[in-house]
């Protein structure tokens, strides 16, 4: 009887915990929190600028209006429009919403100057009413308004949450540009969706994801966390010490990202969360990628060790860059509710990493050799000619798991096995509903030019999303803007990895377009040669 009580209270003791954890679980997916997280890890990579860069301003930044913002009337409730005018009256339909673009005037960071602009063309016979943009007003809890350009006559949040400004009338078959110049108080930069309205309500248009462009970030705080091996992905927030349930943690007194120990922690199960549950899985070589301000930092791990669950040596600060990742491990102890250990993940850049990986191995081997005194008094007695010295190999990965300049063995590792040769002995791999081909350089092989089919196409915006993902760690633009024609776009980088790696620093991403202007792929080759990259990324 004794047995089937302990039994029956293990049963119900288990059964407790675990609908404790799914309810913990359950309660933080649906939280405000949770969904900023996940934005925060689905945030779009913005388009690098050069530093310094700003676009033209259309008119001087003019505060808003002193007043404050007043509820604006749904349509149920707006009062009737006056009688019919003999002068033909410009309606929404006469009206386009061309562009809108979201540019940080600063690198992005908390105290950046950034502004959201909209272009709009008035095709009516007459002068339009004044036009409003009208942004989330949720999206200002991210930022604050300095003022606009040129000014505003109202500033207005209806009960949908759509904060409206009042811009000025648009001549007829004029195009205007509406500035709103703000200030970030956070560390994101997504852009809001916008709207374009006349001052009756009527919608002129709207886009959904406007284009962000930045001068490139200096390192700051990790945002989000990507590890392929575990298919985690998630957003980070800083914490002090204990992370919020389900969520990885940064600790505010640890390193921005590149410039010191930079440690992340992470729960390994229960109620309080398990994002760092398979943590152990990780071994040196798996990559890491974490993201600061938009920029992505790749990272390799080098080491995977155990301590005491008082060992704080590996949180202290480094002079090299890299991410400490921590969770717990060993024995569960009831009364300290402690484990009695603590699971460390070290992860470098990649070519520190190759090095650490190299001396760890060497070591390891050197200690498993029999015979290594008789070896060494053999030598001291014989001692050999000294060899001509000869240059060391770019050791690990300059890219994005299966980018330029990365490895053979790397590229498989990304996209699998390759699956053929093209007639211009391109090598073929196909991963998910990508065709990519490469061109390796010879021993030891690492790719020059990555050619990539999509089907179906994509837009611009989104085509450049992916085309980041193949891009070095340490890559800075060489042009403005991008240029192009109706056959493609065309951007222009340069990478000092890339050249310690491939013998060249700089480099092409060609966008070739259809007859509708999508972009059916991306080619990235080295030089500037884009004739040659064509017809090479043809054979």
């Amino acid at each position: 009887m004794a047995l089937v009580l302990v039994g029956g209270a293990s049963v119900a003791t288990a059964g407790w915990v675990t609908y404790d954890a799914w309810s913990t679980r359950q309660a933080w997916d649906a939280s405000p929190d949770a969904q900023a997280l996940a934005l925060q890890a689905a945030e779009p990579t913005p388009i690098w600028l050069p530093a310094a860069t700003p676009g033209p301003l259309s008119a001087d930044i003019r505060p808003l209006p002193t007043t404050a913002p007043t509820p604006l009337l749904s349509a149920a409730a707006r009062p009737a429009p006056p009688p019919a005018s003999p002068t033909p009256e410009v309606r929404a339909e006469d009206m386009k919403l061309e562009a809108a673009d979201f540019r940080f005037l600063d690198p992005p960071e908390p105290g950046a100057h950034a502004r959201l602009a909209i272009s709009v063309v008035n095709h009516g016979p007459t002068t339009s009413g004044k036009v409003l943009l009208g942004v989330p007003a949720k999206w200002f809890e991210g930022y604050s308004i300095i003022g606009t350009g040129p000014a505003v006559s109202d500033d207005r949040t209806d009960d949908d949450g759509l904060r409206t400004f009042s811009f000025p009338p648009i001549l007829s078959g004029a195009t205007a540009s509406y500035e709103l110049h703000v200030t970030a108080l956070g560390e994101g930069t997504t852009a809001p969706p916008v709207k374009a309205l006349l001052g009756n309500g009527d919608l002129i248009g709207e886009i959904g994801k406007p284009s962000v462009l930045a001068p490139t970030p200096r390192p700051g705080p990790v945002m989000s966390l990507d590890i392929p091996k575990l298919k985690l992905k998630s957003g980070v927030v800083q914490t002090t010490w204990e992370p919020p349930p389900f969520a990885i943690g940064q600790i505010k007194a640890s390193a921005n990202v590149s410039l010191g120990n930079t440690v992340l922690i992470g729960h390994l199960s229960g109620a309080a969360g398990n994002v760092f549950a398979h943590l152990d899985e990780l071994k040196p070589g798996d990559e890491i990628t974490a993201v600061s301000r938009g920029l992505p930092y790749g990272f390799v791990v080098s080491r995977v060790f155990e301590s005491t669950n008082d060992d704080a040596a590996p949180i202290e600060p480094a002079d090299d860059g890299r991410l400490t990742l921590m969770t717990c491990s060993g024995v569960w102890n009831p009364f300290t509710h402690d484990y009695s250990k603590r699971l460390w993940v070290i992860a470098e850049a990649p070519d520190q990493a190759a090095v650490t990986i190299a001396n760890a191995n060497a070591t390891a081997t050197a200690e498993a050799t029999a015979g290594v005194a008789a070896t060494a008094t053999a030598l001291a007695l014989d001692p050999p000619t000294t060899p001509t010295p000869v240059p060391t190999p770019f050791a690990g990965e300059p890219s994005l798991a299966g980018g330029i300049g990365n490895t053979r063995a790397d590229l498989e590792k990304a996209y699998g096995h390759a699956t053929g040769e093209t007639s211009g002995k391109l090598v073929v791999f196909r991963a998910a509903s990508r065709e990519v081909h490469v061109l390796f350089t010879p021993d030891p092989p690492r790719g020059a030019l990555l050619s990539i089919v999509i089907s179906p196409s994509l837009s611009f915006d989104a085509a450049v999303r992916e085309a980041r993902k193949l891009f070095p760690k340490d890559t800075t633009p060489r042009a403005a803007a991008p240029e192009g024609n109706p056959r493609f776009v065309v951007e222009r980088f340069t990478s000092p990895t890339l050249e310690q790696a491939l013998g060249t620093a700089d480099f092409t991403v060609i966008y070739p377009r259809d007859d509708k202007g999508a972009i059916t792929g991306i080619i990235v080759g080295l030089g500037d040669d884009i004739d040659a990259l064509l017809q090479q990324a043809r054979k």
